[in-house]
């Protein structure tokens, strides 16, 4: 495709709320750094690099695990082009590339040893040599680009010149001119609000920075628009720093934005207002919340309860003096690289941060007993849209943590490569994605409407006290009205709240892996060496049952999973009340809830 040489001036949108000088203004490259490493750091960080990791144990025993990583990787041939087994998506090929080229051109950038540069160059040449890198899922071009230009800028004088030629020319032919092509037929990614404009803005970015000098009419055409691209993308953190894919989608958008972000900060001085976009400087705080005291994740969506590993949060704790953000990257044994490279002494963790927290836009709430005490309890529970990106049909799904242990367990996603699994007319006959797999109430056993979209109505909390509502109506069209409330009694009992009117059947319902044992209108589930003990305090007549989770392949079977469950199918109103609690509960502390919802958090 031939690419237009006209001069491309940055767009109002792209300059949005930042401060350019007068070259900028009508040149993306006027502020070009002209030495390198320009992406991500620059000379004099890389000087300061050892310094830093000396100034704490977690930078000192990243800088073995890494330099071991190095070494290891020393004795491997290069990555071979390599699809999903049964997708044709070649993101397992992008990120294992990316994960090499940050490990060896970290250890390249700490030692200045030959061997890294020389390792790191035939695993670039081999990738440069690809044939493509599979447009057609730009993720993979994103990923892979963003791993060649690293690896180019950051070894460039200690990579041989054709290998240097070879990687400039892929970048191109490979990132820019099918990110050309993207953008004049409007393609997927360059329109929407979550990771994948995110992914690929960030890594075209990377790839156009790395080689403007040789492509310096392209990197002319593509900065604006990606920079525009992103910014619709860095709103989806406002209000308050959530996103509403889920921790693991956080994740991976938290780390291409900073990429994106730190890129144009090293090579061109500024990033153009994108981290000045409102909750961005509060998104590390999201990431801190929603993992449980056990270093299990709030998992809602796609999701996995793994904590992953986010480099960028030491980039995030840096940019906005956030010493607790770093505090949460250092917990990590090891780390692939740019967590090293922007390595900062953490602070001294969330004490003073508060116990329990809501976030907008996301619409999720997390109350936990101590911030000290992976044995204190957790519970989180979500509204939101169940339209997002990601979005299971969940509205009012929890997760329950106690003693150290998960209690109440969100499944997570089944195989991406199940049939429709992202086509909306199939994706909820899934159990993993249905209603029917959620922590949540099923009405009549009928999905919750995909477009269904509530917010948390109320919030509280008080030492002894913590609470939070939520309007679930929209999600139970057979039911008049519908809340669902979560509450932490004296830190140490929590309490699920359902209240709604209608004559549909209900089923309540908690996933486990604990075994359960039942009597009545109490329970006790044990898991782990841990027993949590479990009392429907009301409607009268209501009463646990245990029901299994099993599924049918190709679907996940969910081995080890079963249900608590609660059948009603009284004509409402109705309020049913669960508590949960390590000890057996007694009335006493059951008294601050037995009233309205609305009036658990002050309605």
């Amino acid at each position: 495709m031939r690419v237009s040489r006209r001069h491309v001036v940055l767009s109002a949108a792209a300059l949005a709320g930042c401060q350019t000088t007068g070259a900028a203004a009508s040149d993306p490259l006027a502020g070009l750094s002209p030495t390198r490493p320009r992406l991500l750091t620059t000379p004099a960080e890389v000087a300061t690099l050892e310094t830093r990791l000396a100034s704490h144990a977690a930078g000192q025993r990243w800088r073995v695990a890494l330099l071991g990583e190095a070494d290891r990787l020393l004795t491997l041939p290069p990555q071979p082009y390599t699809l999903e087994p049964r997708r044709p998506v070649l993101l397992p090929t992008s990120r294992e590339i990316l994960r090499r080229v940050e490990a060896l051109g970290t250890a390249w950038l700490l030692t200045r040893k030959a061997e890294y540069a020389e390792r790191l160059g035939r695993e670039i040449d081999n990738a440069a040599g690809f044939e493509s890198w599979n447009p057609s899922h730009f993720l993979d071009v994103g990923e892979m680009a963003a791993a060649v230009a690293l690896a180019l800028d950051w070894c460039h004088d200690g990579l041989p010149p054709a290998v240097r030629e070879k990687a400039e020319v892929a970048l191109i032919e490979n990132a820019l001119r099918p990110a050309v092509e993207g953008f004049e037929r409007r393609a997927f990614w360059t329109r929407v609000t979550h990771n994948w404009a995110l992914v690929c803005a960030g890594g075209i970015t990377l790839a156009a920075l790395a080689v403007a000098e040789r492509a310096p009419a392209l990197a002319r055409d593509l900065l604006p628009k990606c920079i525009e691209t992103a910014r619709r993308a860095f709103a989806s953190y406002g209000p308050d720093g959530a996103w509403d894919e889920g921790g693991s989608y956080w994740d991976y958008a938290t780390q291409y934005a900073v990429m994106l972000a730190a890129g144009l900060t090293t090579a061109l001085g500024q990033d153009f207002g994108l981290t000045d976009a409102p909750g961005f400087q509060q998104t590390a705080l999201f990431r801190l919340h929603i993992e449980g005291p056990a270093g299990r994740a709030f998992n809602f969506g796609d999701g996995g309860e793994a904590i992953r590993h986010t480099p960028a949060l030491m980039w995030l704790a840096r940019r906005f003096n956030q010493p607790v953000a770093a505090w949460i990257a250092a917990r990590q044994p090891a780390s692939h690289g740019l967590g090293l490279i922007w390595f900062q002494a953490p602070g001294p963790g969330p004490a003073a941060e508060p116990l329990d927290q809501r976030f907008r836009h996301a619409e999720v709430a997390m109350l936990r007993g101590r911030w000290d005490d992976r044995a204190a309890p957790f519970i989180a529970f979500k509204a939101g849209d169940n339209a997002a990106n990601h979005s299971h049909l969940d509205l009012g799904a929890f997760v329950l943590d106690a003693g150290g242990e998960r209690f109440g367990v969100d499944l997570g996603p089944d195989d991406y490569a199940l049939p429709g699994f992202f086509d909306p007319r199939r994706r909820y006959s899934y159990y993993r994605t249905g209603t029917a797999g959620q922590n949540t109430l099923l009405v009549a056993g009928e999905n919750q409407p995909p477009a269904a979209k509530t917010r948390i109505t109320g919030f509280r909390s008080t030492p002894n006290f913590a609470a939070a509502l939520a309007d679930l109506s929209p999600a139970y069209p057979r039911l008049r009205r519908m809340a669902r409330a979560i509450a932490l009694v004296d830190r140490r009992v929590i309490v699920i709240g359902d209240e709604w009117d209608g004559d549909a059947p209900v089923r309540w319902t908690m996933h486990t892996r604990a075994d359960i044992t039942v009597d009545g209108t109490r329970a006790v589930l044990t898991q782990g060496g841990v027993r949590l003990n479990a009392r429907l305090v009301g409607p009268p007549g209501a009463v646990f049952t245990v029901e299994s989770a099993a599924q049918s392949p190709p679907e996940n079977p969910n081995t080890g999973i079963r249900r608590l469950v609660i059948h009603l199918g009284t004509p409402g109103p109705v309020r049913l009340v669960v508590g949960f609690a390590l000890e057996v509960m007694a009335d006493a502390p059951l008294v601050a809830v037995d009233r309205p919802l609305a009036a658990w958090t002050g309605g």
